[in-house]
């Protein structure tokens, strides 16, 4: 009786978890259809490079001189002074609006370690990311580097909404915005550790864990990479759930709705085709039970691919997770406090 009453309700909140994922693929699918974008030209077979997959740092300009930012000091939010920072992106795309690297750097002390943070596909307001992870990594003690990946916020191209156009059927601007979404990252750090900065972790979550997977794999100076809700590649989610539907359509349509092609063309940008360069000590995967967008067999695959670093399993599903971040950051901010403080296992560790 008692092993009834505790299983029934572990299966209220499964079917919770599913249905509030459920809905918001449905209002995504529906609402938010976004272009019909199509691949265009064979460009994407040489994606599939084994040299690019054995060392991937000069195809996303991990390395490179510190990029000219310019800054500005923005009215103080979240109790913290916030200055809005750009640079010419290493990596241009074919859409200009895109080409000019935004973020905005939150500090409350000078000297706290930055966390970078790798934030999720079409956001629209930073006042929602600011509520649910900046101002809790600031009250963690860290400062907080905030850059909008391509085609998102100010970078959106006009007649598109943030983050509509990047990923899409057109899997050489998928991969191409991948690529310039780790360029602007690795390029922020530069300027950061030229500023006095020298600890600097990454936060990544939803698409931005992929990006941090990919960060983690093409440099080894992070404190830490953390990813939340994120699995070994972008066919899953695009291929194997409802999420991905529309654009599976647009696939289909130009012939490139295959899953060894997908696979093949965005080779370079799934972090389980590549392995980090930094220890897996440093590296934490936090992921949901119930997601049914990062799908459970996904993180897995990463996992093992990976050579098995720590991860956290929730009961919890891929809205569940990263909006109501309470349990997620309890998890993420001690292993991040471990790798950052004076005296701590990653002391001597990075430069």
């Amino acid at each position: 009786m008692n092993l009834a009453r505790a299983v029934a309700p572990a299966r209220v909140w499964r079917t919770i978890n599913v249905r509030f994922d459920q809905a918001r693929i449905w209002y995504k699918i529906t609402y938010e259809r976004g272009r019909v974008l199509a691949t265009e030209s064979d460009v994407w077979r040489t994606y599939d490079d084994p040299l690019l997959l054995r060392e991937p740092r000069r195809f996303f300009h991990a390395d490179g001189p510190v990029p000219r930012v310019e800054t500005r000091d923005e009215t103080r939010r979240v109790g913290a002074r916030v200055v809005r920072f750009s640079f010419p992106t290493l990596h241009p795309l074919k859409h200009p609006e895109s080409n000019r690297a935004v973020g905005w750097l939150y500090s409350r002390d000078p000297r706290a370690p930055i966390v970078l943070v790798s934030h999720g596909w079409a956001h629209r307001s930073l006042r929602g990311i600011e509520r649910m992870y900046v101002r809790r990594f600031l009250d963690a003690g860290f400062s907080v580097a905030f850059v909008s990946h391509p085609l998102h916020f100010d970078r959106t191209p006009a007649g598109t909404y943030s983050g509509e156009l990047l990923v899409s059927a057109d899997v050489v601007l998928t991969v191409e915005g991948f690529r310039q979404a780790v360029a602007d990252l690795c390029g922020t750090a530069r300027w950061l550790r030229a500023a006095g900065h020298p600890t600097i972790g990454v936060f990544g979550y939803s698409l931005g864990g992929y990006v941090a997977g990919l960060l983690a794999a093409v440099r080894d100076d992070w404190a830490f990479v953390v990813l939340g809700g994120s699995g070994d590649s972008l066919a899953s989610p695009i291929l194997d759930t409802a999420l991905g539907r529309n654009v599976r359509e647009d696939l289909a349509a130009c012939g490139m709705l295959e899953r060894q092609r997908v696979e093949r063309a965005w080779a370079i940008i799934s972090p389980g085709r590549l392995r980090p360069r930094m220890p897996k000590e440093r590296i934490l995967m936090v992921a949901g039970r119930y997601d049914r967008i990062m799908l459970p067999a996904s993180v897995r695959r990463l996992h093992r691919a990976w050579g098995r670093p720590r991860i956290e399993w929730l009961n919890r599903g891929h809205y569940a997770l990263l909006a109501t971040t309470g349990i997620l950051l309890k998890l993420a901010v001690p292993f991040m406090r471990a790798w950052t403080r004076p005296g701590g296992p990653g002391e001597g560790s990075r430069r």
